[in-house]
């Protein structure tokens, strides 16, 4: 359940198996949530995963914090190369 400063109308609760869902909520955390939120709600092999279309759906300037902070994968550089 996203704290109530998160959540969008109808959007408090989140299913993560359900995929748009899932990105929506992350999407949300990533750009609105504190340190603790995103420790605390997000899963980071799923997260990992859906890193490529929830990075287009944020500022860069977000994604590129999460990139560095998250070792997330930056656009376009494939898997296993780079990263901390």
């Amino acid at each position: 359940m996203l704290p109530r400063n998160l959540s969008w109308p109808g959007m408090r609760e989140c299913d993560v198996a359900d995929e748009a869902s899932r990105r929506a909520m992350y999407a949300i955390l990533l750009t609105q949530g504190n340190r603790h939120d995103i420790r605390r709600l997000v899963n980071a092999d799923l997260l990992s995963r859906d890193w490529p279309l929830i990075r287009d759906a944020i500022s860069p300037r977000v994604a590129r914090w999460c990139e560095r902070r998250l070792g997330l994968l930056p656009a376009g550089e494939p898997a296993g190369q780079g990263g901390p």
